[in-house]
């Protein structure tokens, strides 16, 4: 098992009520397309516009590339699209953490 540490941001504070409340009602497909790749104990934190998400899996790059893939995640995608800051390859700039300490 490793933990992936990322961080993206959102296009405005004017986003964050949508963004927040989106996930307040997240829906079971959504959790069991990253479930389906392999994400658990997955969570993500806000300062201002920047996002900070956690997640742990056995293999995490691969992870998120079968999560890219679940069809599942092309219209959560589309939703996040105006609210986050996104790459060119048409999905959220993820800007991967390095771990500098772990305490278990």
């Amino acid at each position: 098992m490793a933990r992936y540490t990322f961080m993206m941001r959102l296009r405005g504070e004017e986003v964050i009520p949508e963004y927040e409340r989106k996930h307040a009602e997240i829906g079971e497909d959504i959790l069991d397309a990253h479930r389906r790749a392999g994400i658990r104990n997955y969570s993500i934190h806000r300062r201002g516009l920047d996002l900070f998400g956690y997640f742990e899996a056995d293999d995490p790059h691969k992870s998120l590339e079968l999560l890219l893939a679940e069809p599942a995640m092309e219209p959560w995608f589309a939703w996040a699209e105006p609210l986050m800051e996104y790459g060119p390859d048409g999905k959220p700039k993820f800007m991967e953490l390095t771990e500098v300490f772990y305490m278990e």
